[in-house]
């Protein structure tokens, strides 16, 4: 029984045909979640190289779009937006914030932070968001936490993890000691260094993981099949790490490099994510980079 009485009109279903892109068949909401995540990319970093008045309406115009956007996903509006609400709305929460932050910053209301710990702050911020809004998102979506690789790994994956990360941190503070005056270098501040680095490391690589190997790619996974998906993710990934590099140094020649490493490093850890079904291991391996690389960055701020 197809439940429509003899005379009445059957509604049209609406049907997307697949997107044809450089000969692959791309799904539709495939391509609409890069469509809004490029779309949030180019706010976010345009406010962020932008300067005072300039950051604020590009900001603002963040929040305008993707709450344009968070209307016509309800009922009653674009149907097509509809299974994307809740990403949406994590969207134009975050551009929300950076329009706050922005403001602040402008009228100067933010306190001023300087030395080892501004990039500490920040890590600390970035990821107390991540995990807040991961879990608004899982909230609306009905989801679990293992629906996004957010779960204990194997034993074996979680040791691994953990005796690669302690290398980074015996390896940085050795490169540290014998690269910045060995022995004249006072004990306190090696000390220092190394515990911010840890924090920076174990924050800002847990946070990435969340969002890259956690959110996108068990996304990605299901619209694409596991290896496309971990090469978007991990191109994704390396073009975030470019534009982080270039709005920390201004050095756009150092661009290409970051980028080529960021995707072969977020390929791998996209892996290892699948593999353990987790991004706990892949989160220790990331966290330890950031601490090897950071020591001396750190070192030359201080």
């Amino acid at each position: 029984m197809s439940g429509y009485r003899k005379g009445t009109r059957k509604p049209k279903e609406m049907s997307i045909k697949e997107f044809n892109v450089g000969g692959y068949k791309v799904p539709p909401a495939l391509l609409i979640l890069s469509l809004l995540a490029v779309l949030y990319t180019l706010f976010l970093f345009g406010s962020q190289l932008e300067k005072s008045q300039d950051a604020i309406i590009l900001s603002a115009f963040s929040v305008i779009s993707f709450a344009v956007f968070a209307y016509l996903s309800r009922p009653g509006s674009v149907a097509g937006l509809r299974p994307f609400k809740s990403l949406i709305d994590a969207y134009l929460a975050l551009s929300l914030l950076t329009f706050i932050i922005d403001a602040a910053s402008f009228f100067r209301v933010l306190p001023i932070v300087g030395g080892l710990m501004r990039p500490v702050m920040m890590s600390f911020i970035f990821a107390v968001l991540s995990v807040l809004l991961i879990w608004l998102l899982l909230y609306f979506e009905g989801g679990e936490p293992e629906d996004d690789f957010i779960r204990d790994s194997g034993r074996s994956g979680l040791l691994y993890g953990a005796v690669a990360f302690i290398l980074c941190i015996v390896l940085g503070l050795a490169v540290l000691y014998f690269a910045f005056g060995g022995s004249s270098m006072r004990l306190s501040d090696l000390g220092y260094i190394a515990w911010m680095a840890v924090i920076f490391g174990l924050l800002s690589g847990v946070g990435e993981e969340l969002w890259f190997r956690g959110l996108l790619l068990s996304r990605m996974v299901p619209l694409a099949g596991e290896n496309r998906a971990n090469i978007i993710q991990a191109l994704a990934f390396g073009v975030f790490e470019a534009f982080v590099v270039y709005a920390v140094g201004q050095q756009l020649i150092y661009l290409p490099a970051v980028f080529v490493i960021g995707s072969i490093l977020g390929y791998y850890w996209g892996r290892l994510t699948m593999t353990e079904k987790s991004i706990v291991p892949a989160a220790l391996y990331h966290a330890g980079f950031y601490v090897l690389i950071i020591m001396p960055m750190f070192a030359g701020i201080l």
